[in-house]
């Protein structure tokens, strides 16, 4: 099993939606018609062993995590969250003292982030190998310009990311994916800056490579970055940079002026948009001097 295989195969065969179905599986969220009204979903999960080590994280960070992973979505879309549903599925030794902590820690976060959970569910698995797992569903709605997709990237955008990258994860795991800041708030600002002329976004969850190569691919073009460009955290190779993932930064194609930071964050053009290569060019062309790689392969992936 590839997980992307499997997605292109569901978003294939999803069928012809309703009407009130205004943005189709595909992007960081869906976005959907209630009397009237757009409404913005999407859901994420934290696995044991996979996105969290709990012999060695604080329950807190867990819970944060759960939370903060969705409103990442959020911030991809640049629109504004209004509530979240939970569900969790707990080993079966958990123990009330840490199942209260973790929902205590989402709860708060949660509501930090004006974005309070309503309901959702709890269940226990038989065994007590088997890991803990969060889901959390979060609603949204538009923020100062329509939901920013995957697919509205042209040609002759520049490419910019938020922040720095690489070495989220820290040397014993315990590194800046358990307490980035979902960057809401940035969205929000270049919604209002840039208007229209923010073209395409998504948050880097899988890695520069992997991220820009959806939205290559979702809007039918080549992307061509500038390994010197990318802002890597001090000490990192542009290639950890590019794969390592769990940053949840933001990055985004334009057109004309781009702010050159969001309050305290800093924004770098990275590279451009540009005609396709072919049925079988490189989605992510990442140039280093004289070299040239395929960049759409650097990244997270979950696979059997």
């Amino acid at each position: 099993m590839r997980e992307f295989e499997l997605l292109q195969h569901i978003y294939s065969t999803a069928g012809a939606p309703s009407q009130r179905v205004l943005l189709p599986p595909g992007d960081d969220m869906a976005m959907v018609s209630l009397t009237g009204r757009a409404m913005l979903v999407a859901v994420d999960q934290i696995v044991d062993g996979q996105h969290v080590d709990l012999s060695t994280t604080p329950i807190e960070l867990v819970g944060r995590k759960a939370v903060t992973r969705s409103l990442s979505d959020v911030a991809a879309m640049a629109a504004i969250p209004i509530a979240a549903l939970a569900a969790a599925t707990l080993p079966r030794d958990f123990g009330q003292q840490r199942a209260t902590a973790l929902f205590d820690a989402m709860r708060e976060t949660a509501d930090r982030y004006r974005c309070s959970i309503v309901g959702g569910d709890i269940a226990v698995h038989l065994k007590a190998s088997s890991p803990l797992v969060c889901s959390v569903m979060v609603l949204a709605e538009p923020g100062p310009v329509p939901p920013v997709t995957r697919s509205g990237a042209r040609v002759g955008d520049g490419v910019y990311v938020t922040g720095r990258l690489g070495g989220s994860l820290g040397p014993d795991g315990l590194g800046r994916h358990l307490t980035f800041e979902p960057r809401l708030d940035e969205a929000l600002q270049l919604g209002r800056a840039l208007g229209q002329r923010l073209h395409a976004m998504i948050d880097i969850s899988d890695g520069l490579g992997r991220d820009a190569s959806h939205l290559a691919q979702r809007s039918g073009v080549q992307i061509r970055i500038d390994a010197h460009r990318i802002p890597c955290h001090p000490g990192l190779d542009w290639r950890v940079a590019m794969s390592g993932g769990e940053d949840y930064e933001l990055c985004f194609t334009a057109a004309g002026d781009v702010p050159h930071r969001l309050g305290e964050l800093p924004v770098t053009l990275v590279g451009e948009v540009m005609q396709p290569a072919g049925p079988h060019g490189p989605l992510v062309l990442v140039r280093d001097g004289a070299q040239t790689f395929d960049g759409s392969q650097m990244g997270w992936e979950h696979r059997s």
